[in-house]
């Protein structure tokens, strides 16, 4: 039983899913809805990414993305200054 507790608890950092804050940039085609961002340079677009309420979507933002759990997701954090 406590091989299986910390099996649990440690999925996510065997998973090779990232666990730090990444940069990201909005899609520049961004109207409405969850933004598909550029995470942390790549050229491919991932998404749509819910994010937080504080924050307003904006085409080209330079944000900052949070992975969610080990649901393999990203949430995104708001707009960097």
């Amino acid at each position: 039983m406590r091989v299986t507790k910390l099996e649990s608890r440690t999925a996510s950092i065997d998973s090779g899913w990232p666990l730090a804050v990444l940069p990201a940039v909005v899609d520049a085609g961004y109207t409405t809805g969850d933004p598909q961002v550029y995470i942390n340079g790549a050229t491919a677009l991932s998404g749509p990414y819910q994010y937080l309420s504080s924050y307003t979507p904006a085409a080209g933002d330079n944000v900052l993305v949070a992975p969610v759990g080990v649901t393999r997701t990203y949430v995104v954090l708001g707009k960097l200054a």
